[in-house]
């Protein structure tokens, strides 16, 4: 089994026994700790390192997290390193986050335009994804800046992506001269 299919399955676990306890919010900001404590390289590769043993690991992520976050998360990442599988934790954090916004019924997008786009410009993206039908009920945009598109905007979700950028259309235009 490959080993995004297996921290899909884990972050399932952590996320209904949350909802089970009520305790959602909780771990959903535990988890926003882990996924940027896993921005730090070192915590990162100690964690896949399959030389160091997994008593040491546990002892690096309880002087760590200990009396940080709630008991269900460190005894999930007990559990995680006691099956041997601490070196996937990165993932599941991933996953987990991918299982809350399905969970929510939150949409994420991924806004790419050629200058930082503003509020009022997010907001009326923000509206016009909602307004198109999808079943989601709310829709979370992150903004990526890349200059190469040089006007207009990229939108994608759901492995769809709707192209509306100057550059395209400049290809386009000069793939449609060429042919005449």
């Amino acid at each position: 089994m490959s080993s995004k299919r297996i921290a899909t399955r884990y972050a399932k676990s952590v996320l209904d026994l949350a909802v089970e306890q009520g305790k959602l919010p909780v771990i959903k900001a535990d988890f926003e700790q882990l996924k940027e404590a896993f921005k730090n390289r070192d915590l990162y590769l100690m964690a896949k390192s399959p030389i160091i043993k997994g008593d040491q690991k546990m002892g690096v992520f309880k002087a760590i997290f200990e009396n940080k976050v709630d008991a269900l998360t460190l005894t999930f990442i007990d559990v995680l390193v006691n099956k041997g599988r601490e070196n996937i934790l990165p993932e599941v954090v991933e996953a987990f986050f991918e299982q809350y916004r399905q969970k929510m019924g939150i949409l994420s997008v991924t806004m790419t335009t050629a200058v930082p786009a503003d509020e009022a410009i997010m907001a009326s993206a923000k509206a016009k994804i909602l307004s198109s039908g999808i079943s989601a009920t709310q829709v979370d945009i992150q903004n990526i800046v890349n200059p190469d598109i040089l006007g207009g905007f990229q939108l994608e979700y759901d492995g769809k992506v709707y192209d509306a950028s100057v550059a395209t259309h400049l290809r386009n235009l000069k793939q449609n001269l060429r042919k005449q």
